[in-house]
């Protein structure tokens, strides 16, 4: 039986760490424990607030290979800016349009569901967000942040949905300015540059590209379908 390990910590009523874990019963407690541990060794602080949420799967566990990563160079984030442009236009999308929105984001706790044609916002709750939850990578311990696998992670479980069209991730963690382009066809763009250093502004976008009527189970998958990721 495989179990939801999930990690939420705050210092000063701000969100400063999450994370989780898809493990066997026996694993639970050493599991729990790193991600405690690792609430307590934040960079930012040891937390003040550490939410532990253990849930018992009902549904199979989908494994998936992880997207194939490239790395484009680009020296600052104007030329980043720019291949993203390239990347949404490629794709017959509003580039600018949805780059104006990306670069706006602030204080939201999950992601935007953005109709990829119309751009209008589809998730139910615009503070919340959609979340990509219930997942997890071979060979996790989750004792100690790994941005880079984390993310491709969330990448390729979000990749993974029938409904998803692309995705663009920036992180609000003012040091890290490392983010993502991802797509089926074009994998795991890992760019470098995405903000400017400092800046805590971060988000994600997800770009739909389904029916109204399947904004459910898009969200539903997003947030419930259990995944293990495979990196080769």
């Amino acid at each position: 039986m495989n179990y939801s390990v999930k990690m939420r910590a705050e210092k000063e009523s701000r969100h400063v760490s999450g994370a989780e874990r898809i493990v066997e019963e026996d694993e639970l407690e050493v599991a729990a424990s790193a991600l405690i541990k690792r609430a307590r060794t934040h960079v930012s602080g040891a937390a003040d607030f550490i939410s532990i949420k253990i849930s018992k799967i009902h549904r199979p566990v989908q494994t998936i290979p992880a997207l194939k990563v490239t790395q484009p160079e680009t020296k600052n984030t104007e030329e980043t800016k720019a291949l993203l442009l390239s990347e949404l236009n490629s794709l017959g999308l509003q580039g600018e349009k949805i780059l104006d929105l990306f670069y706006s984001i602030e204080n939201m706790r999950g992601a935007i569901l953005l109709d990829m044609n119309t751009l209008e916002r589809l998730e139910p709750d615009a503070e919340r967000g959609v979340r990509v939850t219930t997942m997890d990578y071979e060979g996790n311990d989750g004792a100690q942040k790994n941005h880079f696998k984390e993310a491709l992670c969330l990448a390729s479980k979000a990749a993974s949905c029938e409904y998803i069209a692309a995705e663009l991730c920036a992180s609000d963690d003012p040091d890290y300015t490392i983010g993502y382009f991802a797509s089926k066809t074009r994998g795991y763009l890992r760019l470098a540059n995405i903000k400017k250093e400092g800046r805590r502004k971060g988000g994600r976008i997800f770009l739909f590209s389904g029916k109204k009527e399947n904004i459910s189970k898009c969200i539903d998958f997003l947030e419930n379908q259990p995944v293990m990721v495979r990196f080769e």
